[in-house]
């Protein structure tokens, strides 16, 4: 596998994070995203990226007016939400207020939900606006939190929200559209590829979960840990019976979902039917932390995002991973280590 230098690097991280490697900056960008933007303005950096990726994957990024876009693995948005999407593009579009040849490009959160509502019916107004800020807020970074204005009116008080558009929305949106719609013949990938593309989404690989790649993988182990190694990221970790992409950036969290995925994990024992697993998070939050209200889906999402548990066949089980940390009562001290 070809090495890779640090503005590739960056650039192929943030694909494998977030599937987005958007072509404009800001005030804001950080000094190595702005050198990797200036790296990609070369044609043998794009076209370095674009084989190292072919080649551990199977497939390139889509390039579209120097964006590139990989919607594969973790990165593949779901079913249920492309809808939202499409609708919450079309919607932003066709506000006056980008329309516009103004600074100002903040638009109002409550509009675009309801109009997208209009769109997407079959769903409710918390659950649009909860995918809404998933992908463009903290995916895609297109939507940013505006101070919300407050007014008051004959005593009562009235907060607006408002999300900043970012100046690469409708580049960014007619790559999504584009990639999403288009249809895609399904490449012939070789054995390492289907197992890449595995742990890139699954993080977490053994006999019972992913018994069609357990093979490929015990007999490419060598070869697998190196497809990885030009990121200087990832080690692959095999064990007796499983497989872990270990993420060397993503550091374990002291967040209270977090805290509380672990010890779900840690109980799940032989399996757990995904339907008592809502019952085990509320009773594992209230023993951890009793004064405060955690969120069942972050917990969820941590017990997948950390390769905490694996779901298979109606049912949650732990991985091994899970056993390797500590958790402390929010009245010991709120800890994980």
């Amino acid at each position: 596998m070809q090495t890779l230098y640090s503005s590739e690097q960056t650039i192929v991280n943030q694909l494998v994070d977030t599937g987005l490697f958007s072509a404009m900056t800001n005030p804001a960008t950080s000094q190595r995203l702005q050198q990797a933007h200036l790296a990609l303005q070369r044609p043998q950096t794009q076209r370095r990226v674009v084989n190292y990726l072919t080649a551990l994957l199977g497939e390139a990024p889509a390039v579209y007016q120097g964006n590139l876009l990989l919607l594969l693995g973790a990165n593949r948005v779901p079913a249920t939400q492309v809808h939202v999407l499409l609708a919450t593009l079309k919607a932003v579009i066709n506000l006056p207020e980008l329309q516009a040849a103004t600074l100002d490009r903040a638009i109002p959160v409550l509009t675009i939900v309801r109009l997208v509502h209009s769109e997407v019916p079959d769903l409710d107004e918390k659950t649009i606006r909860q995918d809404i800020k998933h992908l463009f807020v903290d995916r895609f970074g297109l939507f940013k939190a505006d101070q919300p204005l407050q007014s008051t009116d004959e005593g009562a008080v009235e907060v607006e929200e408002y999300w900043d558009v970012a100046p690469s929305f409708v580049y960014v949106a007619q790559c999504l559209v584009n990639e999403l719609l288009q249809q895609r013949d399904t490449p012939t990938l070789t054995a390492r590829q289907r197992v890449n593309r595995g742990l890139l989404r699954y993080r977490y690989l053994s006999p019972a979960t992913t018994p069609q790649l357990w093979p490929l993988l015990q007999a490419n182990q060598v070869e697998l840990a190196a497809d990885w190694a030009p990121l200087q990221r990832f080690d692959l970790e095999c064990g007796a019976g499983y497989a872990l992409l270990l993420d060397r950036q993503r550091q374990p969290s002291t967040a209270r979902p977090f805290a509380v995925a672990i010890q779900v994990a840690q109980k799940l024992g032989t399996g757990l039917p995904l339907a008592e697993l809502n019952a085990l998070i509320h009773q594992v939050a209230q023993q951890l932390f009793p004064k405060v209200t955690i969120s069942v889906s972050e917990v969820k999402k941590a017990l997948t995002d950390f390769a905490l548990a694996t779901q298979r066949d109606g049912f949650m089980r732990a991985t091994p991973l899970s056993q390797r940390f500590v958790v402390q009562a929010e009245s010991e001290g709120e800890s994980c280590h």
